[in-house]
């Protein structure tokens, strides 16, 4: 059996890109211990955000072929990428009861979402050194984008969440607002310092993602004592 797996390269690529996202998933679903989020709701956020990837492949090749300057088309490609996140969570979940009776829920919902885009993505950054039957560089690269991409998406998409429950009604369509920029600079800024390619960036922007994990699990942790509320959906 284990030869079977090891032989089999998509096989291999699905187990490294997708063991990352779940083990985020359970991870950051213990916050929500005593609220009965509904699991399916979540699973479709998860799976729906994986096929968001496609979407966002495309329009990224489109914003390739009208955008030659290396800066801006990474902020660019992050920008997609955090719209497209973002709009999943919104068609999907935002509209909700279930995403709107608790702080906590707007993160928790856009973190399945995250989680899903990345698992997709992990599966094919695998599938190339898996297709080559390269089980060391296959392990590698799925256990960097677990403590690095994965992540990246996790933070990213948490922060509009955190945004969205901070924000009074009345502001709420700009604290959107304000949350997606946030998300698209952090993702940005961990893109241009992975670009740098030398190991002093390497460590930096580890350091940064674990750093802000950190923080932002203190703010859930806060969001997550809050009394049950309706956080009204309308923008």
């Amino acid at each position: 059996m284990a030869d079977q797996i090891i032989n089999s390269p998509a096989l291999v690529a699905i187990l490294l890109g997708l063991v990352p996202s779940f083990i985020w998933l359970f991870f950051w679903l213990h916050l929500t211990k005593g609220q009965k989020e509904p699991l399916g709701l979540i699973l479709i956020c998860f799976i729906l955000g994986g096929a968001s990837v496609l979407l966002a492949t495309f329009l990224q090749k489109y914003a390739k072929g009208i955008v030659d300057d290396t800066n801006n088309r990474i902020i660019i490609w992050a920008s997609i990428e955090e719209l497209v996140k973002f709009g999943v969570f919104y068609f999907v979940a935002f509209k909700t009861d279930y995403a709107n009776d608790h702080a906590l829920d707007p993160a928790i919902y856009l973190i399945a979402v995250a989680l899903g885009f990345a698992a997709l993505e992990n599966i094919f950054y695998v599938l190339k050194p898996a297709q080559s039957f390269n089980v060391t560089a296959s392990l590698l690269t799925g256990g960097l984008r677990f403590l690095g991409s994965t992540l990246l998406h996790t933070i990213a998409s948490c922060f509009i969440g955190i945004i969205i429950a901070l924000t009074p009604r009345q502001w709420r369509g700009l604290g959107i607002l304000v949350g997606i920029v946030g998300a698209i600079f952090l993702h940005s800024t961990f893109n241009f310092f992975i670009l740098k390619n030398d190991t002093a960036s390497f460590l930096q922007i580890y350091g940064y993602l674990w750093v802000s994990a950190i923080i932002i699990h203190v703010i859930l942790e806060k969001l997550r004592r809050f009394p049950p509320l309706k956080i009204p959906a309308t923008i």
